[in-house]
C-alpha cells in the first residue's frame, strides 16, 4: 500500500493548502518499507494524484478535496497531526479507519462497512 502525508516544513502533518511536500510511504503487511518525499509542484491535488498513493493521511479537507480524492478512488484518512512518521505510524497500527465522505479502509463499501458498528 502507498501512503500519502502533506507535509510542511517541519515535516508535521498538514491541511492539503498549507502543505510544500508530499512525504510517500509504502507499506508491507503494516511495516514501513520506503520512505520519499515529493514536492508539490502546481496543485496540489494533482501532486497528490500523480503519485499513485493508495490512502491519504491528512489534518484536514474541505468537502471539494474530499470529493476529487474520492473520485480518483483515494481512501482518506483525516483528522491526524503530529509528525509525518508518528501519523503514518498511527494510521499503520490502526485496524480500522472508517472516514464518512469516502469508502472504508477495511472493506470498501461507501455507506456501510461490513463490520458491525464500524458504518462509513
Amino acid at each position: 500500500m502507498r501512503i500519502a502525508i502533506p507535509t510542511d516544513e517541519e515535516e508535521r502533518v498538514a491541511a492539503l493548502d498549507k502543505c510544500g511536500t508530499i512525504r510517500l510511504y509504502e507499506d508491507d503487511h503494516g511495516r514501513i518499507v520506503r520512505q520519499s518525499e515529493m514536492p508539490v509542484a502546481g496543485n496540489v491535488l494533482d501532486t497528490v494524484e500523480r503519485s499513485g498513493v493508495d490512502v491519504l493521511v491528512c489534518g484536514e479537507l474541505t468537502a471539494d478535496e474530499r470529493r476529487a480524492l474520492a473520485e480518483d478512488g483515494i481512501l482518506l484518512a483525516a483528522g491526524y497531526s503530529g509528525s509525518a512518521n508518528a501519523a503514518v505510524r498511527t494510521y499503520l497500527g490502526t485496524a480500522i479507519a472508517c472516514d464518512p465522505s469516502n469508502n472504508c479502509n477495511y472493506c470498501g463499501h461507501k455507506t456501510e462497512c461490513e463490520l458491525e458498528g464500524h458504518g462509513a
